[in-house]
């Protein structure tokens, strides 16, 4: 069940208690505070979320890094971010700093990377970034 739902599997959101299709919900971002990060460095982004619908939604939010891989591919991750419930009209903003810091489990690549927010399974705007080699940072 764990993979199921951090793959975003609506079914098996379902039944752990999160609720809410694309249809209910209006969603502006991820917004980054800047398109190129250095290796070491850190991307910020923001995400603002507001249920359209009559009724109350209850969301898994995670996000998605789309790392570049040694082939030139890129290969997505999921990071949890958070868990919210939202009434009809409500609106909620999310933030998070992703890091990108060399550590032992992943090896970066410079290049072309993306993120996009997972919501309940449904996917929420692709955004591109460079992740730059130390030299090549402003």
């Amino acid at each position: 069940m764990r993979t199921l739902v951090k793959k975003g599997e609506p079914a098996a959101l379902e039944l752990v208690g999160f609720h809410g299709s694309p249809g209910e919900l209006s969603v502006v971002g991820p917004l980054l505070a800047e398109t190129a990060v250095p290796l070491g460095g850190a991307i910020d982004f923001t995400a603002h979320i507001t249920n359209v619908s009559a009724g109350p939604v209850s969301l898994a939010i995670d996000y998605v890094i789309h790392h570049m891989k040694a082939n030139g591919k890129t290969a997505p991750k999921v990071f949890k971010l958070t868990k919210r419930g939202l009434a009809p009209g409500e609106s909620a903003e999310v933030r998070r700093t992703h890091s990108f810091r060399p550590i032992s489990t992943r090896v970066y690549y410079p290049g072309t990377h993306a993120v996009h927010l997972q919501i309940n399974g449904h996917e929420f705007g692709l955004t591109g970034f460079s992740l730059l080699k130390t030299e090549e940072a402003p």
